[in-house]
């Protein structure tokens, strides 16, 4: 059906009723003085699924706004046009998303608490494409945390505010596994999180997270003879330390990010394969390994991350035989000499063997040994960003054949 032809039939699946005879509940109801316009519990599946057709029509106008907010100017015009008493003619749909077309993008700062971070020699700092200040700074009251913290990104090239949150919400989970990833701890003692309700501070260093309590008795029906209650406490990051902004070992990652996030900006498109892009997504990586609290999401990231940084071949992800492929590359950069490069091997290959069974279902009992595999890539990433052996690194194929001609040179 053309699009005229998809309006018509959704207008005409729109029913009329009096206020005072209206039911309460339709799935869908406009009102209008003293009418109701909407769509009946026999028709709403049908009137859904025209929705969808409509919205597919124009991928120039889907890839710019959200779902709800097209779903609701399709809606508004058609009961607009219900209103009117008049139909959709095939000249008026080829205008019918005009004022969406012709919409200009436009760039907006997203602001949100931020709970597990402190400020402790600024008021405000500045962090790649970030912004971190104290809260009482701003004229508006973020949340009920007097000593809280706020983080700000401005997103540019938007048409639909929900679209600049959801990019901003991305941008704000990348920033916390950045800072665990430049931490190098794997204790999951580090908890950042975003958004409300905030964790309250407990002091300017500390914060406060929950409270368990657990009762202990030998029958539920007896009184409840002792309880175990247990506060939780956790230590705030001091981001305006040199260690997480102005690292010797790992500043660039914080300039990549900033360079990738404008190049995406400019172009909407970012598909160039480069080392400095894969150094980056594989901090991330392993950043959210060492923040999850589920174990086996911790095994899955930091392979992930192993892959991502040098997985010759993105569609190779996940495959069986990949572990044996980036165990030679690992021990390049890990061993010094035959038997330090030979044990380095064996650890990517048992390390594979137990993220093979999770990822193809198998069963295993899982361990720590992602963490081993955290450091390591944690000290290659530096020597790769820092070290002026590999400044030629460009690609991953630049990767390879430096790997390739160590290993014809032995």
């Amino acid at each position: 059906m053309n699009l005229h032809e998809l309006l018509n039939k959704n207008l005409s699946l729109i029913e009329i009723e009096k206020i005072s005879e209206a039911t309460p509940l339709h799935p869908k109801a406009w009102t209008n003085e003293n009418e109701v316009y909407f769509v009946s519990n026999k028709n709403i599946k049908q009137f859904t699924l025209v929705i969808e057709q409509i919205y597919s029509n124009n991928e120039n106008i889907y890839t710019k706004f959200t779902r709800k907010k097209i779903y609701k100017f399709i809606e508004d015009e058609i009961v607009k046009q219900k209103k009117n008493k008049s139909i959709f003619t095939e000249k008026k749909s080829k205008e019918f998303f005009k004022i969406l077309e012709e919409q200009e993008a436009y760039s907006k700062y997203i602001i949100t608490p931020i709970s597990g971070i402190r400020l402790d020699n600024v008021n405000k700092i500045n962090i790649s494409i970030f912004e971190i200040g104290k809260a009482s700074q701003l004229k508006s009251i973020l949340s009920n945390d007097t000593d809280g913290y706020y983080i700000a990104v401005q997103i540019n090239n938007i048409y639909d505010d929900l679209i600049a949150i959801e990019e901003a919400k991305n941008n704000f989970l990348d920033f916390i596994r950045l800072v665990v990833f430049i931490s190098g701890k794997n204790d999951k003692k580090i908890l950042i999180k975003t958004g409300l309700p905030s964790y309250p501070s407990k002091s300017h260093e500390q914060m406060y997270v929950e409270t368990s309590s657990y009762h202990i008795t030998e029958n539920i029906q007896d009184e409840f003879p002792s309880r175990q209650m247990n506060s939780i406490y956790l230590e705030k990051i001091p981001v305006d330390n040199n260690f997480f902004c102005k690292s010797d070992g790992f500043m660039k990652l914080w300039e990549i990010y900033k360079e990738q996030s404008f190049n995406k900006n400019i172009t909407k498109k970012d598909t160039k394969d480069t080392m400095e892009k894969r150094l980056l997504n594989a901090s991330i990586s392993i950043g959210e390994s060492a923040l999850s609290k589920n174990i086996k999401n911790s095994i899955i990231y930091t392979s992930m991350g192993l892959e991502i940084l040098f997985s010759l071949d993105e569609s190779s992800l996940f495959q069986k035989s990949i572990g044996d492929k980036l165990a030679d590359t690992f021990a390049f950069f890990i061993g010094t000499d035959k038997e330090t490069r030979l044990e380095a091997s064996k650890v990517i290959k048992t390390f594979y063997n137990l993220r093979s069974a999770l990822v193809h279902g198998g069963n295993t009992k899982v361990n720590n040994d992602y963490i081993l595999i955290n450091r390591y890539l944690r000290v290659i990433i530096n020597e790769l960003l820092n070290n002026e052996k590999y400044v030629y690194i460009k690609t991953i194929n630049d990767l390879y054949t430096m790997v390739k001609e160590a290993q014809y040179s032995y």
